[in-house]
């Protein structure tokens, strides 16, 4: 009865074998690949790719796994046009992996890195004292974060001074300026914008006192 059962075993497990082997086809593949590496949030980044062998109106399903999930769920789909190329566009909100599908041919992921979309802007000057506004702006809040505000140099940037973002991930500071022209940025670090978000960049500031 032992050795009966043990080869009902065995077979079972020849047949699994043989019907992996079977919807394997070595013949065939999707790949997939990102316009860039790292995106701002709010902007896109375009996923594309090539099945082979080429065909043309085939579905491919692609598959999301935002940070702080663990699993790929279905994200979206498109089809191929002429060379069995295709391409989707996508905005992420978070850093997220991305996989594309093709019945039961899956391609590698790619990771699309986000960063926070920091604002600058001007809201006064008096005298040699300018008074400034920055946002960071993302899916979640940056309550308690704090961001760099930095000159920038031909040399590089020197911070200047330290920021701490309020419950609105905002906040109003003021600058003295030493120079009659001095360029400006705010920069909130990987520390303070992870996880999911890499290091956000305002744009740069020119102030003329």
């Amino acid at each position: 009865m032992r050795k009966t059962l043990m080869l009902i075993m065995a077979g079972l497990a020849a047949l699994l074998v043989a019907a992996s082997v079977a919807t394997s086809d070595p013949n065939k593949s999707v790949t997939i690949s990102a316009s860039k590496p790292v995106v701002v949030y709010g902007h896109t980044v375009t996923l594309s790719g090539k099945i082979t062998p080429p065909a043309t109106n085939q579905k491919v399903d692609i598959f999301a796994q935002p940070s702080g999930l663990s699993t790929m769920s279905a994200f979206s789909s498109t089809e191929t046009t002429n060379g069995g190329q295709w391409s989707l566009d996508v905005k992420p909100t978070i850093e997220t992996l991305y996989q594309a599908r093709v019945n039961t041919e899956t391609s590698s992921t790619v990771d699309v890195k986000v960063r926070p979309a920091i604002t600058l802007t001007l809201v006064r000057m008096r005298h040699r004292v300018g008074t400034f506004a920055t946002t960071a702006i993302a899916a979640r809040a940056f309550a308690g974060k704090f961001v760099n505000v930095q000159r920038v140099t031909s040399f590089g940037s020197v911070n200047l001074k330290r920021v701490t973002l309020d419950t609105t991930s905002k906040a109003t500071f003021r600058v003295r300026l030493s120079h009659k022209r001095t360029r400006l940025r705010v920069v909130l670090p990987t520390s303070q914008a992870a996880p999911g978000y890499i290091a956000g960049f305002s744009n740069v500031l020119t102030v003329r006192r």
